[in-house]
């Protein structure tokens, strides 16, 4: 086995001790971690909490503290502005000089005359040297000096430059008599230096220390109490806690502050008196002091928890497993084949319902080895167990088999087939092995089996593999097809009997078939020649309606031309004689009259040629164009009229202009000659009047044109409406009528103008002929398609003819 085998081994099967001193070790640690964090998701907010507090008060008492100072120093200038008007100027000098002392609490004092000029200057000793080239200064320009003139009151200004070295100072303005000023410049460090004695009252607690940061009005950090900082020039402009103050709403609780990479809960405090932001800062998160100390509490005491789990948990699964190691190994002895008497019971409830549950499992089990060796005994078909392991070595039969066979059991157990001579054909035998391996369903052959008295049987041999534990058994099933096979072999000679007496009769029938289509070409030949006769035909009186409907205009005009000769030839003979007046006006008034009936005459009969000229055109082109449904249907009716012009017949048309298809106009025209031409011959038959009226509309659906040719004539019998648009279906046979008219009809819509033709009637009522047909016809090539069903009363078309 190699060293991954076994890994993979070792991490599969564990002893129940190590397994149970596992859970319990992990079930304490997990318990502790889930207690644990329950403890810190209380705790570390309340912390953080506390924290936020801290941070606001300390941000209070600090605000409180530098108010309390600026309020000093603004108390002791009111008092000297109070002072200074009843002094000489020498006297204003001692005076202010008094005032600036040292230079800790005041830098620089200095009256200035209405015009914003120093008149008069105070200074600390180590600087009166300087005070003459500040006498005379011009300070108007500065922010603090500009303001104070405007307002006349108290001003504070943190970002003042000193006239002295333009050092940013912090700047005080008061107003005195006279519209003078009183400027005091006090050093930036008299009130940051306070920070260095500020101590929070988070150095006394467990929490982390507070510290302070001065924040001037443009953002800048001023001073910071944390040691070892100083004072910092850092940019906080962009923080949202500042803006929000910087816009006049005062922040209710601390914000939350990444800087230099910590998180610092910081509250804000504004000054009174001056721009200034105090800003109180702590730690936050694990950089806090008291989350930090929460936190390593709970990891000393989980690796506590860790050590005693280790020490206690394999104590603990020892007496667990000692009752349950003594039902493993009566259970081992049982599953080796011995018997034993009463399993092990000890003080576990679960582990003696396992004793005895086993003790119950192994009973069942030896009873259910006896059925097995008792149904395979007695199984019909005969049957061999042996073992490829040891060559196919012969474990065990059943009755079946010992009586088939007829070798007795003790004869062939622990015995090979190929000793006992039982196949005729080795290589079955191993071919049928080889299938067994590749097949799970095992396999199956037909093969000749040598009984002991040398009996050869036809048997049917499956074998399958089965594995048992570390043994690979055979499973052989021996079924006598001898018997089966013989009544194959009579029923296989009948089937060739029956083969060849079909044969005889398929020959036959060919022979009929071909027949039949000899005579199926034929009338489809004949067919074809009838459609070309019924076209010629339609042409033929076409032709004739048109020559016959042309003789009368063209003879009209010969005859105004004939006589207008004869007018002219008079007229010459006349001149001899003179020419008269009167002869002339005849004359002109003869060729006014001849040329007005000759040229409508010959204009009826252009108007007949061109449209003769394009029905004939387009039924003999079938060529695809645009046009008007209105404009081809007038041409195909004004060619038809001469056909029945002295019938008491009548064509209407109602179809509106506009509706423009794109399509065939000759396939279209012989689609309504047919229609119009089946109404006159057999709708009108026998009768002195009748109507055809054409009407046409846009289909509702908005995808085809709906055309309708209708007639008031005897209608259609309810026994013929079923076949009206077969092939040779007329009631005229033998008296002209070749029963092709409406097939063609039908076929050239549905196949060339990819429409629908139906045909709805009534005997006596008329009939009425309905064609769909799509704004742009299919293109040529096309299959034939199925008409749709047809509603109640009308005769629907599934497939051309």
């Amino acid at each position: 086995m190699s060293p991954m085998m076994g890994w993979l081994r070792w991490r599969q099967e564990w002893r129940l001790r190590s397994t149970l001193a596992g859970l319990l070790f992990f079930t304490s640690v997990i318990t502790f971690l889930l207690v644990g964090t329950a403890i810190l998701s209380v705790r570390i907010p309340w912390l953080e909490e506390d924290a936020r507090r801290l941070v606001s008060h300390e941000a209070r008492v600090f605000a409180a503290r530098e108010d309390l100072l600026l309020s000093a120093l603004e108390d002791r200038l009111n008092v000297l502005a109070s002072a200074l008007p009843q002094l000489s100027r020498d006297g204003i000098t001692t005076v202010l000089n008094q005032a600036a002392g040292n230079g800790q609490v005041f830098r620089a004092l200095y009256v200035l005359d209405p015009q914003g000029r120093i008149e008069s200057a105070g200074l600390p000793p180590v600087l009166r040297l300087r005070r003459d080239e500040l006498l005379g200064r011009d300070l108007s320009g500065t922010e603090l000096v500009r303001l104070g003139v405007h307002r006349q009151q108290l001003i504070w200004g943190d970002q003042h430059r000193s006239a002295l070295s333009d050092e940013q100072t912090l700047g005080l303005v008061l107003p005195l008599p006279q519209q003078r000023l009183l400027l005091a410049e006090v050093p930036l460090n008299y009130l940051l230096d306070d920070l260095t004695n500020f101590q929070s009252e988070g150095l006394r607690s467990n929490a982390s220390p507070v510290d302070v940061w001065v924040i001037s009005g443009n953002g800048e950090v001023m001073a910071d109490s944390a040691p070892g900082v100083g004072k910092q020039r850092q940019g906080l402009q962009d923080w949202p806690l500042l803006q929000q103050l910087r816009a006049g709403q005062m922040p209710n609780e601390p914000g939350l502050l990444s800087h230099e990479g910590r998180d610092l809960h910081v509250a804000l405090q504004r000054s009174h008196l001056i721009n200034w932001v105090y800003a109180a800062r702590t730690p936050a998160g694990l950089a806090n002091k008291g989350i930090r100390a929460a936190v390593l509490s709970l990891l000393t005491a989980f690796g506590g928890t860790l050590l005693v789990g280790l020490l206690l948990a394999p104590f603990w699964a020892s007496g667990l497993v000692r009752a349950l190691r003594a039902i493993v190994l009566q259970a081992h002895r049982v599953a080796e084949g011995h018997q034993t008497g009463r399993w092990p019971r000890g003080r576990v409830l679960e582990f003696n319902r396992l004793s005895a549950d086993l003790q119950t499992m192994a009973e069942r089990l030896r009873d259910r080895e006896d059925k097995r060796l008792i149904i395979f005994n007695t199984a019909p078909v005969p049957m061999v167990v042996s073992d490829l392991a040891q060559g196919g070595l012969i474990l065990e039969i059943n009755d079946a088999c010992e009586r088939q066979l007829g070798y007795p059991r003790e004869q062939m157990i622990g015995q090979l087939g190929s000793t006992l001579g039982l196949w005729r054909d080795p290589e079955v035998r191993d071919r049928l092995l080889s299938l067994a391996q590749t097949h799970l369903e095992g396999a199956q052959l037909e093969t000749e089996m040598v009984c002991a008295n040398g009996r050869l049987l036809l048997c049917r041999v499956s074998v399958r593999q089965v594995a048992m534990g570390p043994q690979r058994l055979t499973v052989w099933a021996l079924e006598d097809i001898t018997e089966h096979r013989q009544a194959e072999q009579a029923l296989q000679s009948l089937n060739q009997q029956l083969e060849v007496r079909v044969a005889q009769r398929t020959e036959a029938l060919q022979q009929s078939n071909a027949e039949l289509a000899q005579t199926v070409d034929h009338l489809t030949s004949t067919r074809s020649e009838l459609v070309r006769a019924e076209k010629m035909a339609a042409l033929g009186s076409l032709v004739a309606g048109v020559a016959h409907e042309l003789n009368t205009p063209l003879g009209n005009s010969l005859m105004a031309v004939t006589t207008f000769r004869d007018e002219l030839r008079q007229f010459r003979d006349g001149l001899a004689q003179g020419l008269r007046r009167s002869a002339l006006e005849g004359l002109l008034e003869s060729a006014e009259q001849a040329t007005r009936i000759s040229s409508r005459n010959l204009e009826r009969a252009a108007e007949l040629v061109t449209s003769f000229k394009q029905v004939a055109a387009d039924q003999t082109s079938s060529q695809r164009r645009r046009f008007d449904l209105r404009e081809v249907i007038d041409e195909i009716v004004l060619t038809l009229k001469p056909s029945f012009a002295r019938q008491p017949y009548r064509i209407e048309v109602q179809v509106p202009t506009g509706l423009v298809l794109d399509s065939y106009p000759g396939p279209l025209g012989q689609v309504l000659t047919n229609l119009i031409t089946n109404a006159i011959t057999h709708g009108f038959d026998g009768r002195d009047h009748g109507r055809v009226l054409i009407l046409a509309e846009a289909n509702p659906s908005g995808d085809s044109v709906l055309l309708r040719v209708e007639d008031d004539g005897h209608g259609i019998p309810p026994g013929l409406i079923e076949r009206i648009f077969d092939p040779f279906v007329t009631t005229r046979m033998g008296r002209g009528g070749t029963g092709l008219g409406l097939n063609i009809a039908y076929n050239v819509t549905a196949n060339v103008l990819g429409g629908d033709l139906q045909v709805s009637s009534a005997p006596s009522e008329g009939s009425c002929f309905r064609l769909r047909l799509p704004w742009q016809a299919p293109t040529p090539g096309s299959t034939e398609r199925e008409a749709p069903p047809a509603p109640d009363g009308e005769q629907p078309r599934s497939t051309a003819a």
